[in-house]
């Protein structure tokens, strides 16, 4: 494998801290969201819904899972919180409630899953990389060039128009003895 440039090196070091930091957050990441939908417990979901008709706090799927699955008999009859829980639920995991007819809000999510688009992410970035690597090599070979006029790349004395070899059959030099 060829040595990186001296003119590359720092920029190596900066594209290798860059990528560390990226793989850091992405990392970090999964952490936050958890700790931002934590949202209570199946009895405080079930006490929001029956106190204000709606959930007006957020709660976790596995909370409103719970929720539905514990609920008493005489709040699932006569109130209407199975149906707000239950439709919350269906929002949150991006499908609509089988039966239910327009007016809802949807979730606006994206149709592949978030682990599907980081990869993307990240293999774009690294093609951008490799790349302008590529270029960047390929401009530094340019600049040196031909090590002496005569010879091309790759060692070779360059083509001979046909009109200049002696030993041409059809030219026009003149034949000995002629």
């Amino acid at each position: 494998m060829a040595a990186i440039p001296p003119k590359l090196a720092p920029m190596m070091r900066r594209l290798v801290t860059s990528l560390l930091m990226v793989c850091a957050l992405m990392g970090a990441a999964p952490a936050v969201v958890a700790a931002q939908s934590g949202g209570g417990t199946a009895s405080e979901a079930i006490t929001d819904c029956n106190n204000h008709g709606k959930l007006t706090g957020h709660y976790s799927s596995d909370t409103l899972r719970n929720a539905l699955a514990v609920m008493p008999a005489d709040v699932r009859e006569y109130t209407d919180c199975y149906d707000v829980i239950q439709k919350q639920l269906f929002a949150q995991l991006g499908s609509t409630a089988s039966g239910s007819t327009g007016g809802g809000s949807s979730s606006g999510g994206s149709v592949l899953p978030t682990w599907l688009i980081i990869v993307i992410v990240v293999l774009a970035l690294a093609a951008l990389t490799f790349g302008a690597l590529a270029i960047r090599r390929r401009q530094l070979d340019a600049g040196s060039g031909p090590e002496t006029p005569g010879e091309t790349e790759s060692g070779a004395s360059p083509p001979v128009p046909p009109e200049d070899r002696p030993d041409d059959p059809g030219g026009s030099s003149p034949t000995p003895g002629a």
